[in-house]
């Protein structure tokens, strides 16, 4: 299933404007993003004309990605966790995509793989693998869930969509320097603080399948998802299951 080629964005943010975003003095209050940062799109899915349905419970998110509000996160790694929320449904394709922005403004799609909906996860995830290209610094890229009704028909109408931004940028001599002595807990604030969205993310993530019941760790999941910079209340007592990282 193809997505079709946007061609007027030009969001490219050189490497040493990403630098000095992540290190404008970001404090961790919740969670606050790198100002003057945001890109297009609906990071929730919206309902559609498909046979297929989403089979929420009052106030129960719809298929959510886990950016923050701006639709854009930052990551110092070439091969990132993607997060989003995946409420109940009867769809039979779940589809991750991955965009690549070029310099000209078009998007190629670089990578795509496919799952069977059967037994995933509420929380679920993506990491990139050999198979996918590495993340370059200062560039722009578009990632994608769709929840697919029928594989066999590419009619839109039968596909729930969401949508989110990454870049990566230059972690910082020292930061990384302090990464490496930091305890786990350590190491999420450090992260938090410094804007690594995906980095952050996927450190708490890891703590609260280790933790489950660690108050500390929990608290720190809900003051993430509330946070004004990133407005995900609905996901703030969100159940992490204990599972292994494979997809």
């Amino acid at each position: 299933m193809k997505r079709p080629i946007v061609t007027s964005l030009r969001y490219l943010v050189p490497g040493s404007l990403a630098v000095l975003i992540l290190n404008a003095g970001l404090s961790w209050a919740g969670f606050t993003p790198p100002r003057n940062l945001s890109r297009p799109g609906n990071r929730e899915g919206a309902a559609t004309r498909s046979a297929c349905k989403v089979q929420s419970a009052a106030n129960e998110p719809d298929l959510t990605i886990l950016v923050p509000a701006s639709n854009i996160g930052l990551t110092a790694m070439h091969r990132p966790t993607f997060y989003w929320y995946l409420p109940a449904n009867n769809y039979q394709v779940l589809e991750f995509a991955l965009f690549q922005s070029l310099a000209d403004g078009r998007q190629v799609q670089i990578y795509k793989q496919q799952f069977p909906m059967a037994n995933r996860p509420r929380l679920d995830s993506m990491t990139l693998t050999g198979e996918a290209p590495p993340l370059q610094e200062g560039v722009d890229y578009r990632w994608t869930v769709s929840l697919i009704c029928n594989p066999n028909d590419p009619d839109p109408s039968q596909i729930r969509f969401a949508e989110g931004w990454v870049q990566r940028v230059t972690l910082p001599t020292t930061l990384e320097k302090q990464l490496l002595k930091a305890k786990p807990l350590q190491r999420y604030d450090l992260l938090a603080s410094n804007g690594l969205w995906y980095d952050a993310l996927d450190a708490l993530v890891k703590l609260r399948q280790e933790r489950p019941n660690d108050t500390k760790v929990n608290t720190l999941w809900r003051e993430l998802m509330t946070s004004e910079g990133v407005g995900l209340n609905r996901l703030s007592n969100l159940a992490i299951a204990q599972r292994s990282r494979g997809n």
